[in-house]
């Protein structure tokens, strides 16, 4: 019996493929697969990277021509990292009657053990999922501590409740390089690994901190939902020299509550958040080793290249020329 299956009720040959791919990445027992999204279902991929000791990686960006429903059950308890790095995505759990919706710019940790879900992909979404799944023997022996001290939270066979947080940019630094590893096929595995076990300190440490944050947030669900829709317009117009009163209006919230929501929420303000996003789009444009540096730095919005490379070597520790040069080198 498959510890992760999924199926759907449409038996359209495209779709039946869709739900093959999903069965092939969740039940992955070593190496990698990829796979692509036929053009009469729309467009993206999917892929699958099996690690040590039953751990699991499934990244898939698509966008479906037509609305599509999946349905899934897993048989093995396991811990949940989900993050959504592209527009919002819901989920239903048939066995509690409860819907559960991921926002952009989101993230969700959440532990079960048999659990049914139905996924709802509408049409015309660019869904971004990246998906991390750990047994819980696995969990066990790299948190240690920490899953002590958040006993409740992490208690086996139970989802966690409200397990949503804000991914800060720690956490999206370490995603970009787990997305975009550099490295050739014989240490790729070494670098992910290594790379899994820094983001899941890294997060729950930050998770913890959101918690207890939370609780004493002032905010209004309202207001917390402007907040994530703010930072949703800076991901995707990071080159764009936006102020903050522009922001403000645009989300519907006054400026105040966006600085002190971002701050609460994302651990940093609204200029240092803008500044990092477009580093580390330059610095992904710079690792394709396709363009200049001051093709990069004017790309993601810097019209000083004397600019970009102070912020450059003061956020990654190297001059860009040089990582460039790097690069070239490696190749």
């Amino acid at each position: 019996m498959k510890k992760y299956e999924y199926t759907t009720n449409n038996k359209d040959q495209y779709l039946c493929s869709i739900c093959d791919a999903w069965n092939a990445a969740y039940n992955l027992n070593r190496g990698q697969i990829e796979y692509r999204v036929p053009e009469e279902a729309g467009e993206g991929r999917l892929t699958g990277i099996s690690l040590s000791r039953g751990i699991r990686i499934i990244d898939y960006g698509m966008n479906f021509s037509e609305p599509i429903e999946i349905h899934g059950i897993s048989r093995e308890p396991h811990l949940d990292l989900l993050f959504c790095l592209g527009e919002h995505m819901n989920w239903g759990l048939p066995e509690s009657g409860k819907d559960f919706e991921l926002l952009t710019g989101e993230s969700y940790i959440g532990v079960s053990s048999e659990t049914k879900k139905q996924s709802i992909f509408p049409a015309k979404r660019d869904i971004h999922i990246l998906e991390i799944k750990m047994p819980l023997d696995r969990i066990q022996d790299i948190l240690g501590d920490v899953q002590r001290e958040g006993e409740e939270e992490f208690s086996t066979g139970q989802i966690i409740p409200y397990g949503r947080y804000g991914m800060t940019p720690s956490v999206q630094v370490i995603l970009q390089q787990l997305l975009n590893c550099p490295y050739p096929a014989s240490l790729r595995q070494l670098y992910m690994e290594g790379k899994l076990l820094e983001l899941a300190a890294v997060y729950l440490h930050e998770v913890l901190h959101q918690r207890s944050e939370q609780n004493r947030s002032s905010l209004s669900a309202e207001d917390i939902q402007c907040v994530y829709e703010a930072k949703k317009i800076l991901d995707n117009r990071t080159a764009e020299a936006l102020s903050l009163m522009e922001l403000s209006k645009l989300v519907g919230i006054n400026e105040y509550k966006l600085k002190k929501g971002f701050r609460e929420l994302f651990k940093t303000s609204v200029h240092h958040y803008v500044i990092h996003r477009r580093l580390e789009s330059a610095k992904l444009l710079l690792d394709k080793n396709e363009i200049t540096v001051s093709e990069a730095a004017y790309r993601v919005g810097y019209g000083n290249v004397s600019h970009f490379a102070a912020a450059f070597r003061k956020k990654y520790g190297i001059n860009p020329g040089k990582y460039l040069r790097a690069i070239r080198s490696c190749e």
